[in-house]
């Protein structure tokens, strides 16, 4: 429940991440089982790294609209990774074009 709600309040900004980026993906929210943390997983085209940067500058915004939006004591705090799937499933397609 609670990574659904955090994903409906990252989502529209991902609309945001600077075009250099590329199209930018949320893949996967995983949150903790203490509720401390929602740690979102992100796939870029172009350039995940400036993606996640971006991403990280508007926590502040993005934990004041989550306590809005769950109404409960603590929140969890939103953490922004790399998708790891993404670039091993480009390596994968790299090495089968290469056989």
């Amino acid at each position: 429940m609670i990574g659904s709600v955090v994903r409906e309040v990252v989502a529209p900004l991902l609309r945001e991440c600077p075009h250099a980026c590329g199209m930018v993906s949320l893949t996967e929210v995983e949150v903790s089982a203490d509720l401390s943390y929602a740690t979102c997983l992100i796939s870029a085209l172009a350039s995940p790294d400036q993606a996640v940067a971006f991403l990280t500058s508007r926590l502040k915004d993005l934990h004041t609209a989550l306590g809005r939006t769950l109404q409960i004591h603590r929140v969890p705090k939103i953490r922004f990774r790399i998708d790891p799937r993404s670039e091993r499933g480009a390596r994968i397609d790299r090495l089968l074009e290469g056989s």
